[in-house]
């Protein structure tokens, strides 16, 4: 058996993998994990945190390097636990969006797992084709004014690549009734790490992006990534670079095509386990071209009404 651990994004907790229940196979086991923070599960402690100083507001959980006690590898305390082996059984991690940044952190600081899924993520959260780093820096400005209206507004704006965007909407509504919300301090640590964040080391580098240098420590991880073929979070260079684009799906195929999902998340586990699929990290997104297909990120469907980052005012 191999076990599946599930890790969702920002601002939406373990429910949104509810969908998939029904398509597993027999050949999994399947756990969808609330980070701290998210789902009613407590938040990261403060006595924690406490020894990172002002500038981890900048960059999130990723100060392993300046603040060895903090961040990160506090993460990691919290999630060692449910993100381990048991009995032997291999373990493949899912992360999607947000958790697919943080999963590809928790691999320096954990025991590496058998592999790692990476759902609509590339090296890096921002792109000068896709979400700019300017437009995270305003979303984040009006998550601090007003932090209820700009999650409504990301957990909708997400949903503009779907296929039907207001159904979706519906479909996630009902998965996250009644709404725990999530603690605030978490979700603008998560914003924080989306700025800041860049796996393009554990990705074996990417032309025309400058990457960090992995720990010589690091156990390689067999890496694959997935997305929508509409995510309207991803430039086009980046999910042209993915190992497969899921059709009629944008950066929710959990709710738009949770069966193809399933089945694509349990091939790719089984090759990387069989050492038969090459890490994501060999194709690489040549971050500094401009593809023909930039116009597949507009919104075609009558039900888009929403914008992106750029659109959220204070």
């Amino acid at each position: 058996m191999i076990r599946l651990v599930l890790l969702s994004g920002w601002a939406i907790d373990a429910r949104i993998w509810s969908p998939l229940a029904s398509h597993w196979g027999t050949s999994v086991t399947v756990e969808a994990i609330d980070w701290p923070g998210m789902g009613g599960r407590p938040a990261l402690a403060d006595a924690d945190a406490s020894d990172a100083d002002a500038s981890d507001a900048n960059t999130g959980l990723f100060q392993q390097q300046a603040h060895p006690s903090s961040g990160i590898q506090t993460l990691a305390k919290a999630m060692g636990p449910s993100l381990s082996s048991r009995d032997g059984e291999p373990v493949i991690w899912v992360g999607w969006s947000l958790g697919a940044l943080q999963a590809a952190a928790l691999t320096r600081h954990l025991p590496a797992p058998d592999g790692l899924v990476l759902l609509g993520m590339g090296p890096t959260f921002c792109h000068p084709n896709g979400v700019t780093t300017s437009a995270l820096a305003d979303f984040r400005a009006a998550f601090r004014r007003n932090p209820t209206r700009a999650r409504e507004h990301f957990l909708r704006w997400q949903l503009s690549g779907e296929p039907s965007p207001r159904d979706a909407l519906r479909r996630l509504r009902t998965l996250l009734t009644p709404d725990i919300g999530a603690d605030h301090a978490t979700l603008e640590q998560g914003l924080a790490t989306l700025a800041g964040a860049d796996i393009g080391d554990l990705l074996g580098g990417v032309p025309g992006h400058v990457s960090g240098q992995a720990p010589d420590n690091a156990t390689p991880v067999p890496i694959t990534s997935l997305c929508g073929a509409t995510d309207p979070l991803l430039a086009p260079a980046v999910r042209a670079a993915m190992d497969e684009r899921i059709e009629g799906a944008g950066h929710c195929p959990m709710l738009s095509q949770p069966a193809r999902l399933a089945e694509a998340i349990q091939r790719h586990a089984l090759r990387m386990l069989d050492g038969g699929k090459a890490p994501t990290s060999r194709r690489g997104a040549h971050y500094g071209d401009r593809e023909d297909d930039d116009a597949d990120r507009e919104a075609t469907d009558a039900d888009r009404e929403v914008q992106g980052f750029d659109e959220v005012t204070p």
